[in-house]
């Protein structure tokens, strides 16, 4: 019996690709065991993806119960939606963007200029990065989430509510910085937030520094967010170079609290410093203006809300003139 040749002729190689690129995947060259690369536009469901998944550049791609091995990309100007889903690293790009209920992001998550990413009930398993542009403000929302590495943020407003992170929290450069009854095992640092930035009903573990912000409110004294509860500080709170109205009250600090630079003086009380309190803040006083005749505290959480239902109504539209995402 005639041996059988040891390679396929090349029309069988050109079919069997041909067949792999209709079915919406693609072998990525260059080692004898290439991994899968699958296309995702429309909507698919309980399925899982052995290799890496793409969003095409300006694509929409919606998800429920998915689990994606490899890394996913959602490329410019693409949309990707998911629930009940699993994923390796996510890597979001200029204008693209990430929305997740009820699932996982076990590596690490990174939005580059892009529209923005919203978490609800999810996890992150690594690190998440956002990084603004000169024309991009990516936000990121986060309800309900955990993340097991680091969240750090360069431009793009950021709202953290009931999350739990166990790195470091830093924020450069954006619009305003929220964080609601949430829980940061690591430090927390906010630099350059034009409108401000809120701690409330919170615990910080680490050291928590706040310099070159607008308004800054640490507890229930100003009107940037509404808050009733106390938050906790397990190291030294720092506040310095702020430029507008800053207020600590109803506060616990086990470190020191203290900071210069801030213009108007800080105001507060009813806090516990186990340390000491220095600078502007050795003897604090309770602003002058009440509370009720204050303007109402803003909406930073119901805008961002807004951002998502306008993107997310219009990928869920997208993705069903698309139709089945053949995935599987």
């Amino acid at each position: 019996m005639p041996a059988l040749p040891s390679t396929l002729p090349r029309a069988v190689l050109a079919l069997s690709a041909v067949a792999l690129v209709s079915g919406g995947l693609t072998l990525s060259a260059g080692s004898a065991s290439a991994a899968l690369t699958t296309y995702c536009s429309g909507d698919a469901a309980d399925v899982t993806v052995p290799g890496d998944l793409v969003v095409a550049e300006g694509g929409s791609c919606v998800l429920d119960g998915v689990t994606v091995e490899g890394t996913t990309q959602v490329r410019s100007g693409a949309d990707l939606l998911v629930e009940n889903s699993a994923f390796g690293d996510v890597d979001v790009a200029p204008n693209g963007y990430f929305d997740a209920t009820s699932s996982a992001v076990d590596g690490n998550l990174t939005s580059t200029t892009g529209y923005g990413v919203y978490l609800d009930d999810s996890s992150v398993g690594g690190a998440y990065q956002g990084e603004g542009g000169t024309d991009a403000e990516p936000f990121l929302y986060s309800f309900d989430t955990s993340f097991a590495g680091t969240v750090d943020v360069t431009g793009g407003p950021v709202h953290l509510q009931a999350a739990e992170i166990a790195g470091d929290v830093t924020t450069r450069g954006t619009p305003y910085t929220d964080i609601l009854d949430s829980t940061l095992a690591g430090d927390l640092q906010v630099t350059g937030s034009p409108e401000g930035t809120a701690i409330c009903e919170s615990e910080v573990d680490g050291d928590a520094a706040f310099r070159e912000n607008e308004e800054v409110q640490i507890g229930h004294g100003l009107d940037l967010m509404t808050c009733s509860g106390t938050n906790y500080f397990g190291a030294d709170v720092l506040i310095e170079d702020s430029t507008g109205a800053v207020d600590v009250t109803g506060n616990i600090v086990r470190g020191d609290l203290g900071g210069e630079g801030n213009d108007p003086a800080p105001t507060g009380g009813d806090n516990r410093v186990r340390g000491s309190s220095d600078g502007q803040f050795t003897d604090l006083a309770p602003a002058s203006q009440t509370l009720s005749a204050r303007s109402a505290p803003a909406d930073h959480s119901g805008e961002l809300v807004d951002r998502r239902d306008d993107r997310r109504a219009s990928a869920e539209a997208a993705a069903e003139l698309a139709g089945p995402a053949q995935l599987g």
